[in-house]
């Protein structure tokens, strides 16, 4: 009875092992069984994703040097800089016409 129940088992077996797309498809949902439950795959989900968050930032950081080297360069300009002290520091050229408005 032990002896035809191994023989049952064997022989399915034998049988199963015959199916080559079979044993591809098992191997690989063990594969993928084993990687999820390893955590290898939310592990590289995680890099994939930090890569891409690196990516968006790296181009947000080149972009703002870029206006930051472009005010560097317009800050070397005369014109640029007398503009900007007439602006901010509320400076007047010779010959220039000055307005002062009192405030009650």
């Amino acid at each position: 009875m032990i002896r035809r129940f191994f023989n049952r088992i064997g022989q399915r077996i034998s049988d199963f092992v015959q199916h080559p797309l079979r044993i591809f498809v098992i191997c690989l949902v063990v594969v993928t069984a084993g990687l999820i439950l390893n955590g290898t795959l939310f592990r590289l989900w995680n890099l994939n994703h930090d890569s891409n968050l690196i990516a968006a930032r790296t181009v947000q950081l080149r972009n703002q040097t870029k206006k930051i080297d472009k005010k560097l360069r317009e800050t070397r300009d005369p014109s640029f800089l007398e503009l900007e002290a007439r602006e901010r520091l509320n400076l007047a050229n010779k010959g220039d016409l000055v307005f002062v408005f009192s405030r009650n």
